[in-house]
């Protein structure tokens, strides 16, 4: 008797072609794609879980999904099999056979993101989709004091969009970094979850801090303030600059 088993995987991707992650009626997100590909496989219709819903345009080194298959040989093999069928710009990775309560969004006890910003007026072929053109001055001082401000608890509601704002918009960002290598600076962030473009609106109002086109009071003020959203200016970037590094688990790993 075949058994079933609950199989997790890390799937990596270029969202540059496609309207985002979850499937939509476009037929054109990287579940679609996953779905179908499985499809293939098993000659019959599933539905895969998956640990964050990324926009149109955003890509990742660290999606991870589940899905319940009967599947009676190794799971190397069936991530080859998944594989073959996915365009270049998805691959999956790293299959594992997940316990049977494992869930890809619920059993997540963090997510990380980077924005990558190129600062230069030339891009290359190999980044112009996955990096921010910005050859603006940058104060670096001002953007390290706003990452750090940025860390903790706080109530996110004016970093996200305002028909997104849910009834508990408060967040705990347990990591904000910068890192620069050559002319690309990139700004990450790790933490218990995010509000829908959070990460977006967080490095847009950085830049507009860091080129000191507006005070870094402002920061504070979003930070502390109950008003409604619309109280502020919201600055965001492009989301071919935003990738989802990784999710952790407590007690399994895919790595």
């Amino acid at each position: 008797m075949i058994k079933n088993n609950n199989y997790a995987m890390i799937c990596e991707y270029e969202g540059t072609k496609y309207n985002g992650f979850q499937s939509q009626s476009t037929n054109n997100t990287i579940q679609d794609k996953i779905e179908h590909s499985i499809n293939k496989i098993v000659n019959r219709s599933i539905n895969i879980e998956y640990a964050g819903r990324t926009d149109s345009g955003v890509h990742a080194r660290h999606q991870v999904i589940s899905v319940n298959l009967k599947w009676n040989h190794d799971p190397i093999k069936l991530q080859n099999a998944i594989n073959s069928y996915l365009p270049n710009d998805i691959i999956v990775k790293n299959i594992k056979i997940a316990p049977k309560h494992f869930h890809p969004r619920k059993s997540a006890i963090s997510r990380s993101y980077e924005y990558s910003i190129l600062r230069s007026d030339n891009s290359d072929v190999f980044t112009r989709n996955t990096v921010l053109k910005f050859s603006h001055d940058l104060n670096l001082y001002y953007i390290n004091k706003c990452l750090n401000t940025l860390k903790g608890k706080h109530n996110f509601r004016n970093f996200c969009k305002k028909d997104s704002i849910p009834e508990n918009p408060i967040r705990i960002l347990y990591e904000t970094s910068m890192t620069k290598n050559k002319n690309i600076l990139k700004l990450k962030f790790k933490g218990s979850s995010f509000l829908r473009h959070q990460v977006r609106f967080m490095v847009g109002t950085i830049l507009k801090i860091g080129t000191e086109k507006i005070p870094f009071e402002t920061l504070k003020m979003m930070l502390e303030s109950k008003k409604s959203s619309n109280f502020f200016i919201k600055y965001n970037v492009p989301p071919r600059g935003l990738c989802l590094t990784l999710v952790e688990y407590d007690g399994f790993s895919l790595n």
